[in-house]
């Protein structure tokens, strides 16, 4: 048992900390390359981008204080055997949502941007990226992230992934409705036909 908390612990660790690089380093990425206007309105396209940096980073900063002094068991009294089993299945769903997130950033390349709730900017010659996991669900990298949370709350009953999941999801939601739009103004007609055969976020289902 002690060898199995030890994998998936490590498991776990390092599959975070490599989501967590290549998220920022493709952010910062982003600055390297032209960007159209944004569309919809948001304070946050008004910074400069140095400014976008300090704040984005210490976001980050944030998030791993407050996770770190809310990683506080939930109050679950559950056996040695169906804590085996929620670490199984929670491992299960945390690698599930880290394949199709790295995947979306492997696929997006240069076209990876920046969204907020009210505000999503394009690079300046994007292209509407269709293969990888594109090809079957247009925001794969947002149900990534809603199943690492989950699949780390399986594993470790603490109130910090169950937050942090409760607290993203409405917001990653508006900023995949806010992307769409951007889009949609974009590439038209292609748009609408990539439209037509993927689904939203949840393959053949929604």
């Amino acid at each position: 048992m002690n060898l199995w908390i030890a994998i998936t612990n490590w498991i776990v660790i390092v599959g975070a900390v490599v989501l967590l690089t290549v998220i920022v380093a493709n952010w910062l990425a982003t600055y390297r390359t032209p960007r159209a206007a944004p569309v919809g309105s948001s304070s946050w396209f008004v910074l400069p981008a140095w400014a976008q940096i300090g704040a984005g980073l210490g976001v980050i900063v944030l998030f791993v204080y407050i996770g770190q002094r809310l990683w506080i068991p939930l109050p679950l009294n559950l056996s040695p055997a169906i804590s085996a089993i929620l670490r199984a299945v929670g491992l299960t769903v945390f690698l599930t949502g880290l394949f199709p997130a790295l995947w979306a950033f492997f696929a997006l390349g240069a076209m990876y941007g920046v969204s907020t709730s009210s505000a999503a900017q394009l690079r300046a010659q994007h292209r509407l990226i269709r293969h990888g996991p594109y090809a079957f669900v247009r925001h794969p990298m947002y149900l990534g992230y809603w199943l690492v949370f989950a699949g780390v709350t399986l594993v470790y009953h603490t109130w910090t992934p169950l937050l942090f999941l409760v607290m993203c999801a409405p917001s990653f939601y508006r900023r995949a409705q806010r992307e769409e739009i951007a889009l949609a103004a974009a590439f038209g007609a292609e748009w609408q036909a990539y439209t037509a055969h993927t689904k939203f976020l949840i393959p053949f289902v929604w």
